[in-house]
């Protein structure tokens, strides 16, 4: 599955956008998607590689051990969104995000083990995996920005979050299907493709009374800009540990 910006105006998409944005905030949005899926921290060019070619068993084992870091404790900081409003629209917005995470009773992070588990990868490798100080700045960086106002930078980085890890995702299930992973071990990575598209447009229906000046505006962009930069950071360490995916 190719995301586009036509995958967050599908009517079939998990959350659909609501018709009652206005036309102008709409277009704001729509340009700062283009920008999020064009950026080098969607397009980077080890993820990139990553889709077309996969990795050997130990490059994997890195790649996805250095993810678990990546978004094991994202609920808890998107939650910490909640604390820096009394917006109800945006609370809600925040807990079906949260709820999405947790389930009902099995949560995406057990999913993930489960998939990590499948991958050959042991529970002692899980639990004794130290991650790069780059991945450690990502989840330091994400755990600021959600949970520091003002309200509008964080929202730009939920935005930014959601919408660049639609396209992640999609190139995570190329690179496994290269490595030879069936639909059902890779059923974690196909189930976020349409999810995080549905939170992205959750966070596009509800910011249209946020945005109403342009300092608001530019705040969200920041928010935005903020996210990608700690992205690349993390990508960028992943392909000097590999070697792959960065110039010589």
């Amino acid at each position: 599955m190719s995301i586009s910006q036509e995958t967050f105006q599908s009517d079939s998409a998990y959350v659909v956008r609501s018709g009652d944005v206005s036309l102008e905030l709409e277009l704001f949005m729509n340009e700062h998607i283009d920008s999020i899926l064009k950026h080098r921290a969607t397009e980077h060019p080890f993820l990139n590689t990553y889709a077309a070619e996969g990795l050997d068993a130990e490059q994997s084992k890195v790649l996805y051990l250095e993810t678990l870091h990546y978004f094991k404790f994202l609920p808890f900081y998107v939650c910490g969104i909640s604390t820096l409003t009394r917006d109800e629209a945006v609370l809600r917005a925040i807990a079906f995000n949260a709820r999405d995470e947790l389930g009902e009773t099995h949560s995406h992070s057990d999913l993930y083990r489960k998939f990590l588990l499948d991958k050959g990868i042991s529970a002692e490798e899980i639990d004794g995996y130290k991650c790069l100080p780059s991945t450690q700045a990502l989840n330091d960086g994400i755990c600021a920005l959600y949970t520091t106002p003002p309200l509008q930078k964080a929202l730009g980085g939920l935005f930014a979050d959601e919408a660049m890890s639609a396209s992640m995702v999609s190139k995570y299930n190329d690179g496994l299907i290269k490595e030879g992973m069936s639909a059902q071990q890779r059923f974690f990575w196909t189930l976020h493709m349409e999810v995080e598209v549905g939170h992205s447009n959750a966070v596009f229906n509800i910011m249209e009374k946020h945005l109403q000046t342009p300092e608001q505006r530019a705040l969200f962009v920041e928010g935005i800009q903020q996210y990608l930069h700690l992205m690349e950071i993390y990508w960028d360490g992943i392909a000097r540990k590999l070697g792959k995916g960065l110039p010589a």
